[in-house]
This record gives C-alpha cells, structure tokens and sequence, in this order.
C-alpha cells in the first residue's frame, strides 16, 4: 500500500488518465476487487463516474466483480451513480443479475438503484437474473418491488427467459410471486399479475421453451404444464410444444463437429432428446397438428434425425401419417434424406410409405440423397425398394443425374448404377 499511496501522490493529476480500452486504474482496482487500491485511488481523488469505452463506470465493474463488494460499497459512499446506463443501456443493478451478486444487489437499492429500469432490449434486471437463474436474487427484487409482468427482449417476461433456460427453481419463483403457497395451480399464476399461456412477440407460450433443448429442461416442462397451459397453443408460425421438442437438441450437430461422439454416447443423447416429447404426449399433445406450412411434429423429428421421436410419433399415430395435404409434399421421408439421416429413413420406412412419392419438383427421396451425397441414406432407400429411375419434373433427371452434380459423387452413383446395372450413367451419359 505504501506504494499506491506513493504513485497516486506523483500522479495526482493523472488518476483517472484512461487506457486504450477507456478504464482508469479505478475501473482496473473494482475489476480485480482490489478494495484497498480502490479506497486509495478515491481519497487521492480519482473520477469514480467516469465511463469506459463502453460507458461502463467503476461501479459496473465493481457490481460484477467477484470479488468486489467492498469496492461497490466505496464507490457508492463517495457519490457514484447507482443508475448510470452503458451503452447498452445496463446499470449497474443490471450487472448484478447478470453474475448474480446478491448482497451488492441489495447495497445499490437500498441507495436508490431503479429496480424496473431497462437496457436497450428492454430487460429489467428481473429480466437479466431470469436469464441466468439466480433465485435468490430474483427474491430481491420482487420483495422490492419489481415488476413480474414487464415485457422485455421479444416482448418476453422474466418467466420466458427463465423457460427458455431451464431454471426451474426460478420459474417456481416467479409463478409463487405474490403467494406464500404452492404455485401448482392456475390461481397463484394469475397472482403473479399474468397468465400461463401469455406469449411472447412471437406468440410462443412458457412451456415453448424448455423442449428447445432437452434433459436436464424436463423438470421445468413439468412444473410449467402443472400450471394448467393449453399445451397444444401455437406460436405465430402453427408450431406448438411438440413441434419444438421434436427439432430439439439443436446444438448436437456442433457438439459432434467439436467432439465425435461414440455410438452409445449418440444413443443415450438421442433418448435424452425424446424426453420431453414423451412427456408432452402423454400430457395430451396433439400428435398430427400442423404448423402453417403443412409440417406436423413428424416432419421436424424427421429433419432433425430423431430416431427416438419418430418412434414415439409414428406409435402414437398408428405408424401412418398423412402427407397429402402438405402444399409442399414433402414427406419426412423426404426430409430425412435430405438432411442424411439413415437411422431416421429406417423408421419410417417400417410404416406404410410410398417410397418413390415426388416433393413438388418430383424428386424422390433417393433423388435428394443422391442430390446431397448422403450415400448411406441411399443404401438404406435402395435397400427399401426405392427406383433409382425416376425423373423429376423440371429437366428430367434420375437420381444419378443429381449425384452427378457432386464433387465427389461415387459413391452414391455406384450404389444406383448397381442397382440399375448401368455404368455408363456414373458419368450421367446414359438415357
């Protein structure tokens, strides 16, 4: 310490000279909770509002620091504005919910911090803790007042966020604000000042969001469908719950890219992945509805390869759907082999399907596998019976033709070829 005393009585004039990044040593001292420096640099008179590049002050810095209670405490002693706003609109009361500093969140109400102010998507910091999952901190600002039915980002509340992310504990907390007893009912829903199966901008309901990703979300699906939602409500596009729980574990194609999975890892993932949906239709989802482009939860499940959801889907319906009345006629056979999952095209091939039924440009499922070079869904299509001598509409091209556009295309065209016993057309010069 004597040698912080000693620069900052050399560089009195010369305390809040800013870096590259616009922080002063005070913006340094609260990022690193260095409270000693901190309490120094003040006495010696340096600006404890100045604002970064960003328009961050020390105080911002100080309310997300680990280890910066002491240093929030000096700051707002000595006159800093507890509701400065960034440039991205955030107070400091904002960064508190976004690393959940709970006893610093207390400190800067307690001095005057606005509890429902908002940043620039429109988020209170009811919002911001919903977002991250800190309850206790959620407690605080409801006891001060906080309001529940503030719309934020996507005209979302606070219970969307906490949905959307899987925090069940703060759901239960939200839905109980206003209540001492137990939220699983619709009356201590409507206490917290909103309904269950209010949407959000886009017309998605609470029990949306938890089946866009997958196990560890099915504790908050439970207590969100306890609250009495119309579970087969549909956002702006048709889709309801079971259309997003069927495409969901949406980061499981980055995954494998960063890190190949083993078959049982993959299998275990796949069932994880089906959760949700089985819980939604054992709930009364309904299996067959449409969104508006003609697509039922089958054609996502389909899309997306879960082989597991398609089992669920195809029990529940029977095993046969009906594709006719999609505009587009495409069949999630035909989704499947596009997006080149085998194992998918597997189980709906186990139902009654046309196996050579055309999209609207007549092509075939072979014909799209052929077209993306997934050869192994065309194995699989061959094996079922699929003709590699169909055309479709607009020039008349054979699956070969399509494998053809391809770079690397022989595989796909020596499974047809064989099939066909035409060689020639490897090069597409066959009739």
């Amino acid at each position: 310490m004597p040698l912080i005393k000693r620069m900052a009585e050399l560089c009195t004039g010369q305390l809040s000279w800013p870096n590259a990044f616009g922080n002063t040593p005070l913006h340094v001292a609260c990022f690193n909770g260095q409270d000693a420096v901190v309490s120094e640099l003040i006495d010696y008179g340096a600006n404890v509002s100045q604002a970064n590049n960003k328009g961050f002050t020390p105080l911002h810095f100080a309310a997300a620091s680990t280890h910066g209670a002491l240093c929030l405490e000096f700051l707002v002693n000595n006159g800093a504005d507890v509701n400065v706003q960034s440039r991205d609109g955030k107070s400091p009361l904002h960064m508190t919910a976004v690393h959940g500093r709970f006893t610093r969140s207390q400190t800067l109400i307690q001095n005057g911090g606005e509890i429902d102010s908002v940043d620039k998507d429109g988020n209170t910091p009811l919002h911001i803790a919903a977002r991250y999952g800190h309850e206790l901190l959620i407690n605080t600002l409801i006891t001060s007042g906080a309001d529940c039915t503030r719309r934020g980002v996507h005209g979302m509340f606070p219970l969307h966020l906490a949905a959307l992310n899987a925090h069940s504990d703060c759901c239960r907390k939200l839905l109980s604000s206003g209540r001492r007893f137990s939220i699983m009912c619709n009356d201590s829903v409507l206490s917290a000042g909103f309904q269950i199966d209010t949407p959000d901008t886009l017309g998605r309901t609470f029990h949306y969001f938890p089946d866009m990703r997958i196990y560890r979300h099915y504790q908050c699906l439970e207590t969100l469908l306890a609250c009495g939602t119309a579970i087969n409500a549909t956002d702006q596009w048709g889709r309801s719950a079971l259309h997003y729980a069927a495409a969901s574990d949406l980061d499981r194609r980055r995954r494998v890219a960063l890190e190949p999975e083993s078959e049982g890892v993959q299998a275990e993932r796949e069932k994880e992945a089906a959760l949700c949906l089985e819980f939604l239709l054992q709930s009364g989802a309904t299996a067959s509805l449409k969104d508006k482009q003609g697509y039922n939860p089958v054609h996502y499940a389909a899309a997306y390869g879960h082989r597991h959801c398609l089992e669920l889907l195809l029990d529940r319906d029977g095993g046969h759907q009906d594709d006719s009345e999609s505009p587009h006629a495409r069949s999630p056979l035909h989704l499947a082999a596009y997006h080149g999952h085998a194992q998918a095209l597997e189980v709906l091939l186990q139902g009654e399907r046309e196996v050579d039924q055309g999209d609207e440009m007549g092509r075939t499922a072979l014909a799209l596998a052929a077209l993306r070079g997934h050869s192994d869904c065309v194995h699989t299509l061959l094996s079922q019976g699929a003709s590699p001598r169909t055309t479709d509409k607009q020039y008349g091209r054979t699956p070969v033709h399509l494998a053809g556009e391809l770079r690397d295309m022989e595989a796909c065209n020596l499974a047809i070829c064989r099939k066909t016993g035409n060689r020639n057309k490897i090069a597409g010069l066959g009739d």
